[in-house]
């Protein structure tokens, strides 16, 4: 059974995220997410997290920990397969987080698109051990594309938005109860989409000044 302490700091983080996601990460002040939680005292968020960094930390790890743990184990699972492409990569990379968005029903994949917009969250996270299957599903993407190393990273990140965007307003439409397809639709069309967008033809670029 959760303690006392575990419960408060656990209200904390879900306010914090629906905070953040709503109005902005530096819109929102430690004493708003106390108040929000209903947290008499309103140096609560203060005392369990620290300071901002702190909580913005533990929102991003509340779920990122199970999204982690799952992706590790659906890499775990390809490799004991021997398989290695790019399709069971991108699967893995989207599967965990629409399951985890899906089940908890909150708001944290609007949550982790104010993050990726947000300097400071971006900060505060970059380094997080929760990451470790998200880095390592990049490096097994990275192998599997053609092409120079920067247009391979410029794909990646182009999918990394495209991920979190798509989630998020899959997410929104969710509390609007509007409709939407069921989160296996989502999965099937967002992993195709990636794919795509990984696989797309690079363009043929210019230089600043030159004709295009």
């Amino acid at each position: 059974m959760a303690t006392r302490g575990e419960v408060a700091s656990t209200t904390l983080i879900q306010a914090a995220e629906r905070l953040f996601a709503e109005r902005g990460i530096e819109s929102v002040s430690l004493r708003d997410i106390s108040a929000a939680a209903g947290q008499r005292n309103h140096s609560a968020a203060q005392y369990h997290f620290g300071d901002r960094a702190g909580l913005v930390a533990a929102v991003f790890e509340h779920r990122m920990r199970e999204v982690n743990d799952r992706r590790h184990r659906l890499l775990d699972d390809l490799a004991a397969q021997g398989r290695d492409d790019l399709e069971g990569f991108v699967d893995a990379t989207v599967r965990p987080l629409v399951e985890v968005v899906e089940e908890t029903d909150g708001w944290y994949a609007r949550f982790l698109v104010r993050a990726r917009w947000d300097t400071f969250a971006q900060g505060v996270v970059a380094d997080a051990p929760v990451l470790s299957s998200f880095r390592r599903v990049v490096e097994l993407i990275l192998s599997r594309l053609d092409g120079p190393f920067e247009h391979r990273l410029e794909r990646i990140d182009q999918m990394t938005t495209l991920l979190i965007g798509t989630i998020a307003g899959w997410e929104w439409r969710g509390h609007d109860d509007e409709r939407r397809p069921s989160a296996d639709a989502l999965r099937a069309d967002l992993a195709g989409t990636c794919r795509a967008v990984l696989t797309a033809r690079a363009a043929e670029r210019t230089t600043a000044g030159s004709t295009p």
